[in-house]
This record gives C-alpha cells, structure tokens and sequence, in this order.
C-alpha cells in the first residue's frame, strides 16, 4: 500500500490502517513503514551518498563542459573514507553563463533527511531577468572553509577567465571572510580571484532590517 501512496503522511497512514484493518497503530510505528517504504523504492541515505561520486562521474561524461569534485576525509574507525563534500556544474549552463551577466547570487540552505548538511548555489541571471543555475555543491555546513572551496572551485570551473564577476550574497561570516581571501592571498601566493567583487543582497537586508526593527514600512524601503 505504501510503495503506491508514498505521498501519505504518517498521521494519514494511521486513518487508512483504521479504516482498512480496524486496528490502531501508534506514529513512530507508521513513521517507521513510510520510512521502510522510501528505502525499498529510493534506496537508502547510505546507498545515495555513496552512489553520488559515480552519477556525477557519468554525468560529466556525458555532458561536455561539465565539472565536479568531491572532497572525502578519513573515517576513525578505520572504515570506507566519508564522503564530506561534493560541488557539480553541468556544462550547457556554464556556456550559457559566459552571455549572461557578470553577477553570480550565491546563497546556501539547510538540507533536511537522516544526514544533515548545506547546500550551496551559483545562480547567474541573463539579461531578461531569467535565472540560471549555474553550479551546486553539498557541504558539511555553511563555514569560511566550505565557502572557500566552493567558491574558488566555480571560478575554476564556471567563471574561469570572464573579469569583473560580482558575487551578491547576504553577510554571513563565512561568505565575506572566504571572498577576502579569494581576493588576497596574503602574500603568500598569487590570488585565486583578485577581480572578483562583492555586494549585499537587498532581499536578506530587508529580513534583516525587520527581524531587528519589526516595522513594514521601513522594510518595504529594501524592495
């Protein structure tokens, strides 16, 4: 029943055993089957991480121009290596990039699932105001480090030689502390990205300014 209907709900999973079968189960035990469900359809977390250095191995194969990289760390216990990050661009979207405008929104969110983590986005945008995806990476968590290799990996891989790129982000640590470092190397070795520049996204500056002052008006000055 639940390989047909994995759209239920646990509390849904409930009503249906009810009205099927006259008998109650709790939530965790319905939680449970729908969990045991999506593993027999999708796999397991385990197999997905696992399988993902391989599908992005073949997509790059398959699609010219397309790039990817993952990062492993050892496992303490001896076991497989543990997959830590992974970054892709397909390459029909990094040759479009190159007639769109010098501006890259770059944002990260939470990932949700038995494994937790960020993932981190590259959207160009073209001159009609359409959106482009442009490169994606799945990090342990938003820091100056998993920036950094996010960052200096699109512009080995998507920016490449193309000057003046502008970088529009919120003002998260990490991202401002990794641009600064992409832009000086600090005399030790020669930049990664000098050109590169970098300005503050007015949609996260307008949530900012009313999580802080609460008042709509003033908020409304941002859009």
């Amino acid at each position: 029943m639940l390989l047909e209907m994995l759209h239920l709900e646990p509390k849904m999973i409930i009503r249906h055993v009810e009205l099927k079968y006259h008998f109650t189960i709790s939530y965790k035990k319905a939680w449970r089957a729908k969990q045991r469900a999506l593993e027999i359809r999708f796999g397991t977390y385990e197999d997905s991480y696992d399988n993902l250095p391989k599908m992005l191995q073949t997509i790059v194969q398959r699609n010219h121009g397309s790039a990817y990289c993952v990062k492993e760390i050892p496992n303490s216990t001896g076991g497989p290596r543990i997959l830590q990050r992974a970054f892709f661009c397909l390459g029909a979207c990094v040759k479009v990039f190159q007639y769109c405008l010098p501006i890259l929104c770059i944002d990260g969110t939470f990932l949700t699932g038995k494994y937790r983590g960020t993932i981190l986005t590259a959207i160009g945008a073209d001159g009609n105001k359409q959106l482009l995806p442009v490169a994606f990476a799945f990090v342990e968590s938003e820091n100056t480090e998993s920036w950094f290799w996010f960052l200096q990996l699109v512009k080995q891989h998507v920016v490449v030689n193309r000057p003046d790129v502008c970088l529009i982000s919120d003002r998260h640590a990490g991202i401002l502390l990794a641009i600064s470092q992409l832009q000086d190397a600090g005399g030790t070795s020669t930049p990664i990205w000098p050109d590169v520049h970098n300005r503050w996204c007015m949609r996260h500056m307008g949530a900012n300014f009313h999580d802080h002052f609460k008042n709509n008006d003033l908020t409304e000055l941002f859009n």
